[in-house]
């Protein structure tokens, strides 16, 4: 499951897909706090307050007239303000807060997330047998120029061959210890163009525990992380769910803004999706609601994509909580298949995405935070305020 998350992320070049497989073998969280929160744009009430106001039917606390202009909420009598939320009323809130945003555009999609997880193995050993592999697929693939069928079966073995390895070909850490690390993405909105990706930024690694560290000093301190950051451009296409293979930047736009027709259209990609029969419905909306919000939705689209969430059963409204860069946010959860549990960290006054999370029966196996994402014109610039 975890896999998915980065496996969009695997290109072609020797190095980075080295990275890239390292990145996939995360599993577990460390829970702690780094980096500089973000500077959001914030709507003029917070969610919670919409939320409040729109269960107890309050309406203009979410109306946008003619002009543009929000009229100021009526303010809610002791009775409403003590009426219970819940996870619908939150995400339907957030849905109206989505709708007033304002639509923007720009030549690349920036992202800066940072991602908190468990070291599996030491990545050094990983990477000699991930290199040793591809070393002999490119001798392979020029013995095979010309035989178009026998190349094909031989990419395929490769595939097979890598999946293997990630999954049990280097033998877990007899310790514990986490990782964190931040990495930028540029994604081109023009076929063809570069995109950059800036990765193993800011590095740090901790231990479970004393015995923990000193357990790893005494396998002679090995090296549990990269820590030179690197840059890497190409211009290969890349899709932004691996759960929806056809959707990229270029056609997000022809996603419906109305909740009925986005719900059909989700259960369509669903029915056709490579993963489908291994993540279940619930999994494969909410994993695709993460990929939706990183990704530069219309206004409309937004909104009704947290309409079709609100819609989900099981969905429980923890409350306020802090993501792992300090901001504060709301906290939803949702069971899927195979007792596992995504959970969004959502700000209760702009709804952008905070953070998500994945655990297995009550255990953290990955949490991500998105530091920044907008549009930038330049490759390499962030996005201005």
């Amino acid at each position: 499951m975890t896999d998915r998350i980065f496996a969009e992320l695997k290109p072609d070049g020797l190095d980075e897909l080295a990275e890239d497989g390292y990145r996939r073998r995360r599993s577990d969280d460390l829970a702690r706090a780094f980096a500089t929160p973000r500077v959001r744009r914030r709507s003029r009430w917070p969610l919670l307050m919409v939320a409040s106001a729109a269960a107890a039917g309050l309406a203009a606390a979410t109306v946008v007239v003619a002009s543009g202009e929000t009229p100021a909420p009526k303010t809610p009598s002791p009775a409403v303000a003590a009426k219970p939320l819940t996870a619908r009323s939150f995400l339907l809130a957030a849905a109206s807060t989505a709708m007033r945003e304002p639509a923007e555009s720009g030549r690349y999609w920036y992202l800066r997330e940072r991602t908190f997880a468990k070291v599996h193995n030491v990545p050094g050993d990983y990477e000699a047998k991930l290199n040793a592999l591809l070393k002999a697929q490119k001798d392979k693939e020029a013995g095979l120029k010309g035989a178009p069928e026998r190349l094909a079966a031989a990419k395929k073995e490769f595939d097979r061959k890598v999946v293997e390895l990630k999954t049990n070909g280097v033998a877990e850490l007899p310790y514990t210890a986490f990782s964190a690390d931040t990495r930028e993405t540029w994604r081109p909105m023009k076929a063809g163009e570069t995109g950059r990706s800036v990765s193993n930024q800011d590095v740090e690694v901790t231990f479970g525990s004393p015995q923990d560290e000193a357990d790893w000093r005494a396998a002679g301190s090995p090296e549990l992380a990269e820590k030179k950051p690197k840059t890497y451009d190409d211009a290969t296409e890349r899709i932004l769910s691996i759960d929806n293979p056809s959707l990229n930047l270029r056609n997000l736009d022809d996603l419906p803004t109305g909740e009925d027709a986005l719900r059909r259209r989700l259960d369509d990609l669903w029915k056709r999706s490579p993963n489908s029969a291994d993540i279940g419905k619930a999994g494969y909306l909410w994993q695709t609601a993460v990929d939706l919000m990183t990704a530069p939705l219309k206004p409309g689209t937004r909104s009704a994509l947290f309409r079709v969430l609100a819609d989900q059963p099981s969905v429980t409204l923890e409350g306020k909580t802090s993501d792992a860069l300090g901001r504060t946010g709301v906290a939803l959860s949702t069971p899927t298949a195979r007792e596992l549990t995504v959970r969004l960290v959502v700000d209760e006054q702009s709804a952008e995405l905070l953070q998500y999370e994945l655990s297995e029966k009550g255990k953290l196996l990955l949490r991500v935070a998105l530091e920044d994402m907008g549009w930038s014109d330049e490759l390499g610039r962030r996005p201005a305020g």
